[in-house]
């Protein structure tokens, strides 16, 4: 696996040294290592690598980076631009939030904020990992909005049960074994039910005896799940693979691990 320039130490230093040559010209091996707070010994020992590999050369008594180093110097920095960017669209930093008031709150009150059943609850009086404070009053069951955030919101993620349904090539939800599907859904006791395609929404339908729509399933179900709400999710092969890839993902970003399990109808 190629390494993220952020985690390459060794031609960071190189590359930072390089830009100290570029930014002073004439700058002496003490002044490198005053500015990047190492020892004038480990910027000779980098300097004599980077002579080796190409990346200076001397020049009227003058150590010069090459253009093959300001070719790396780019495109590494770069790469680190990229990843830079890309974690910070990932993180959005968020100071306030609406949630419904689990009891009466007067405006400036500290709160708690809990998810409670999927749904977003501040108390006040009550202790929490995430905290904040009423911009407004509000009733039992009003939506109120909170700020000055501090914490994290204790997650406790849904669990998920994938139903798998045949093709509409084998026969689809007319060959499925509906019995055992209700029986599934019954003992799951679910809070929401998603079908990721026609197949699935009908053995669902046939199972549980509910409408539901197909729209957006696998992010309606990621949803749900993040919030402690259970999910049936149920669809053929193509969707079930939808399915379960976003569980992964969400494991492989954030560490949060969805505990879910899969029968084949």
């Amino acid at each position: 696996m190629e390494e993220l320039p952020l985690r390459d130490l060794k031609r960071n230093t190189e590359l930072l040294i390089l830009v100290e040559m570029l930014q002073t010209p004439s700058i002496k091996l003490k002044d490198i290592a005053s500015r990047m707070g190492v020892t004038v010994q480990a910027v000779s020992q980098y300097i004599a690598g980077m002579r080796k590999e190409g990346l200076l050369r001397e020049q009227k008594g003058i150590l010069r980076p090459t253009r093959k180093s300001m070719q790396i110097l780019q495109e590494h920095f770069g790469r680190i631009k990229q990843d830079v960017d890309s974690v910070l669209r990932k993180i959005s930093v968020v100071d306030r939030c609406v949630a419904v008031a689990g009891c009466s709150i007067e405006e400036g009150q500290q709160v708690a904020l809990i998810m409670e059943d999927g749904m977003l609850l501040a108390y006040s009086g009550r202790e929490g990992h995430s905290t904040g404070v009423a911009r407004e009053s509000a009733s039992e069951g009003d939506d109120v909005l909170v700020g000055s955030l501090e914490g994290i919101v204790d997650l406790e993620l849904g669990r998920l049960l994938v139903l798998e349904a045949p093709s509409e090539l084998d026969g689809g939800s007319k060959s499925a074994n509906i019995e055992t599907a209700r029986q599934r859904v019954e003992e799951f006791s679910p809070g929401m039910l998603a079908a990721g395609d026609t197949v699935g929404a009908a053995l669902l339908m046939k199972a549980s005896g509910e409408m539901l729509t197909i729209h957006a399933p696998v992010e309606s179900s990621m949803s749900a799940l993040s919030k402690g709400v259970d999910v049936v999710f149920c669809g053929t092969r193509e969707s079930i693979d939808l399915m379960i890839e976003a569980v992964s993902k969400l494991k492989s970003e954030t560490g949060y691990e969805i505990s879910w399990n899969t029968f084949h109808l």
